[in-house]
């Protein structure tokens, strides 16, 4: 290794990790939420943190295309200079999609807007809360899609990606649960055959990781693909509202999203 590649990557590692932030829609809850955990001593303080983005004076709760250029434009500068090496990962917060798609942000949500700039196809929202890790097979679509939208190689997908991402983080053996799409998990096709078609088919695939839980050991289940975005979520925030953190798998950087509450 030259001196010179030694001293980069020793400056590298003596840094600060720095970490973006975007409002959102600053017409919206965004600009509060950032405001307080800026002030707030339960932020880690051996980060250093950047407001991104230029926002124009509104009127709180009416967002408007000017809003949601704002929070475009602050979107595309945030991932700029994340590619560039200046930002080590983002904190979004939460844009009024109506309004985005109005002034034709092409992308259902945030998540998949990063995927693409960042050329990854591989890629979930994943959601921690707590102990629990959940990772969302279907997103941003009407329930009454989901059924149509649910496929096995999407199950078979979001795990293995779920898998990769839980190595990364722990080296204990990964626990990881599939829930059912229907009341009571199909009640043995009576309420529904997604179960039986399509989500135990991508259980027993041969590569994802698999686990038996005895009655016993269902409470230690701490991480899952869940199919629908407000079924997944709101474990989620349940096992910690306060600790909630909406990573989006896939990216070589970090991008969290503070979100109050989400639509499927």
């Amino acid at each position: 290794m030259s001196t010179s590649v030694r001293t980069a990557t020793a400056r590298q590692a003596s840094r600060k990790p720095r970490i973006g932030i975007t409002l959102g829609d600053c017409a919206g809850i965004g600009p509060e939420i950032v405001e307080l955990a800026l002030k707030s001593d339960r932020i880690a303080q051996g980060a250093d943190y950047q407001i991104i983005g230029k926002y124009p004076a509104c009127t709180p709760g009416h967002a408007t295309p000017e809003t949601a250029r704002a929070a475009a434009a602050a979107l595309e500068e945030a991932v700029t200079l994340a590619r560039r090496g200046e930002l080590d990962a983002i904190i979004t917060g939460p844009v009024h999609k109506a309004r985005m798609y109005d002034i034709g942000f092409r992308f259902p949500g945030q998540t998949e807007f990063f995927a693409e700039r960042c050329g990854v196809k591989n890629f979930a929202m994943c959601l921690i809360g707590g102990k629990i890790t959940v990772a969302l097979v279907t997103t941003h679509i009407p329930v009454r899609k989901v059924a149509r939208a649910l496929k096995q190689s999407e199950i078979v997908r979001v795990g293995l990606l779920l898998a990769d991402f839980l190595r990364s983080r722990t080296k204990t053996a990964q626990r990881i649960a599939v829930a059912g799409l229907n009341p009571h998990a199909g009640e043995s096709g009576k309420l529904g055959r997604e179960e039986i078609e399509i989500i135990a088919p991508a259980v027993l695939w041969p590569s994802l990781p698999r686990h038996d839980f005895p009655p016993r050991d269902r409470r230690r289940i701490r991480r899952g693909p869940l199919h629908v975005s407000r079924s997944g979520i709101d474990p989620a925030k349940t096992a910690r509202i306060s600790r909630r953190r909406e990573r989006h798998a896939g990216p070589s950087f970090s991008s969290h999203q503070s979100r109050s509450r989400h639509g499927v």
